[in-house]
């Protein structure tokens, strides 16, 4: 008897591999599924059909099947349309990149749906899984009530909120693709600016602030003198004022053949100096100048302060 029957446009496709799989592991278990195949169009059927010898099937081993079947549609959702899917929408909404940028996007926007951005791998599996469960449960509830499915208009129709989730993320892909091309020539600008320049000073240490404001001193622990600075307040008084920014177009300006940065631990600004400077970048994990500046600046009140 035919229980359950599933559409799918491509004959050997994935999810006719794992509907296999998951009979098979029923069949270990005791519940015998056989699976045919019949044309219909551009359709292969996967038939899923149970021998019921005469006496019924019993209804517990109805729902397993459905349960299995669905559970098999739900990995191959996920676990394989999904990267061709991501590929479609990009193609159909920025025809404008060309194909390696789009492969460069399709990765952000798994980062995005997968949160990989933050780096924390049982996240991640979180939130792989919640996808994953959420078209299980519309699978389930779709077969309750239907024994044909046809996989393509099931994701279309069905699934309209899982689709309309991969776009969002898309759009915001799109949009992190753009500003990492733009800081991209922004480094590629001021490397440039760096490489026709004469270095002025042959080491520089760069002291950052709690207060996210920057001192420089040469390798006597010397201020730079500000005529290698003029035009760039170091500590301006205006409060919208980016330190960071400051800072690279002060370093560019004095173009050390060294640069030595001390207390720069989770600061956007150190990857960019790293990346501005190549090889002329070191981090400091402990010298004189931390524990003469640093040192001060992290004293508690009533001690002495390196702030004013």
């Amino acid at each position: 008897m035919e229980i359950i029957a599933i559409g799918v446009l491509d004959h050997g496709s994935k999810a006719q591999e794992r509907v296999l799989a998951k009979i098979q592991a029923l069949d270990e278990k005791g519940i015998h599924v056989d699976m045919t195949e019949r044309s219909s169009g551009p359709l292969t059927f996967l038939c899923l059909n149970m021998s019921d010898q005469g006496q019924g099937i019993p209804a517990g081993q109805r729902d397993i099947l459905r349960y299995h079947v669905a559970s098999a549609l739900a990995d191959n959702i996920v676990f394989d349309v999904e990267k061709e899917l991501i590929t479609k929408i990009l193609r159909a909404r920025y025809s404008y990149f060309d194909d390696s940028e789009r492969e460069k996007i399709a990765e952000y926007v798994l980062d995005t749906l997968n949160r990989r951005s933050q780096g924390d791998d049982q996240g991640q599996v979180q939130a792989i899984m919640r996808r994953r469960n959420d078209v299980l449960f519309i699978l389930l509830d779709y077969l309750d009530t239907n024994d044909c499915l046809i996989l393509e208009g099931f994701m279309r129709f069905r699934l309209k909120n899982y689709v309309e989730q991969i776009e969002t993320a898309a759009d915001s892909a799109v949009d992190d693709f753009m500003l990492e091309k733009e800081y991209n020539e922004f480094i590629r600008l001021l490397k440039y600016f760096v490489d026709v320049q004469e270095p002025k000073i042959e080491e520089i240490h760069v002291i950052a602030r709690p207060n996210g404001r920057f001192r420089l001193l040469d390798q006597n622990g010397k201020a730079v003198d500000s005529e290698y600075l003029e035009g760039i307040p170091l500590e301006p008084g205006q409060n919208d004022v980016d330190h960071e920014d400051l800072l690279i177009s002060a370093l560019i300006t004095v173009s050390p053949k060294k640069i030595i940065l001390h207390g720069f631990e989770g600061k956007n600004a150190s990857e960019t100096i790293s990346r501005v400077f190549d090889n002329r970048v070191s981090n400091c994990s402990g010298c004189r100048f931390c524990e003469k500046y640093l040192a001060r600046m992290h004293a508690p009140l009533g001690g002495h302060s390196d702030e004013s």
